[in-house]
C-alpha cells in the first residue's frame, strides 16, 4: 500500500519568522508522524486479514463435511478471484460457497448399472446385503410367488386374495391370465 510523506519546502522554511518556521516544523512532523501511522495500520490490518483468510482456509479443509476441499483450493480460489459477489462474504462463508461451486460444476458421472453390477460381484459382502434387501422388500409387499410358465409368462402360484365364490375365482384366474 502506498502513502504519500509530506515534503518541506526549505526555501519558504527560510524565510520565515523563528516561531512560523517552529510552527511549520511541528505542523511537518504531525503530518509525516500521521502519514507513516496510517501506512502502518493499514499493514497490519492487510495482515490482519490474510490470517484470518488462511485460517479460514485451514479450518475448511479439516471439516470432514467438506471433503477434498484442501485439493480443490486452487480452483476455489480462481471462483472467488472471477466473482465480485463474494467481497462482501466473510472469509469462511465465500470459501464454503465456492467450494460449492466447484463441487457442482465437477460431478462425477453416475456410473452405469453394468459397472455397478460388477462392482457388487467383487464385493461379496455388498451383494448379501443388496440380496438380503431385496428379499426383505419382496416379503413386506407380499408378492406372490411365481412360477416359470411357457415363454415369458409366469402365473402365481397362489392368488393374492382366497375367492369365496365361484365369480371370484374366475376373476382372479382371469386376472392372472390377463384374459
Amino acid at each position: 500500500m502506498e502513502h504519500n510523506i509530506p515534503t518541506l519546502d526549505f526555501e519558504k522554511l527560510a524565510a520565515l519568522s523563528d516561531d512560523e518556521r517552529s510552527a511549520a516544523i511541528a505542523e511537518y512532523n504531525a503530518a509525516v508522524e500521521a502519514s507513516v501511522r496510517g501506512g502502518i495500520e493499514a499493514q497490519y490490518d492487510s495482515e490482519l486479514k490474510n490470517a484470518r483468510y488462511e485460517s479460514a482456509k485451514y479450518k475448511l479443509a479439516l471439516d470432514k463435511e467438506l471433503p477434498n476441499f484442501g485439493e480443490r483450493l486452487g480452483a476455489i480460489e480462481e471462483i472467488l478471484a472471477s466473482n465480485e459477489m463474494f467481497l462482501a462474504m466473510g472469509d469462511e462463508e465465500k470459501l464454503r460457497t465456492a467450494y460449492y461451486i466447484d463441487r457442482g460444476k465437477n460431478v462425477p458421472a453416475p456410473k452405469s448399472a453394468d459397472a455397478l453390477i460388477a462392482e457388487l460381484e467383487s464385493n461379496p459382502e455388498a451383494m448379501r446385503a443388496v440380496e438380503a434387501a431385496v428379499i426383505e422388500r419382496l416379503r413386506r409387499e407380499k408378492s406372490p410367488a411365481l412360477s416359470a410358465g411357457s415363454g415369458n409368462a409366469s402365473v402365481p402360484l397362489t392368488p393374492k386374495a382366497k375367492p369365496k365364490t365361484l365369480g371370484e375365482a374366475s376373476a382372479l384366474a382371469r386376472e392372472a391370465f390377463g384374459i
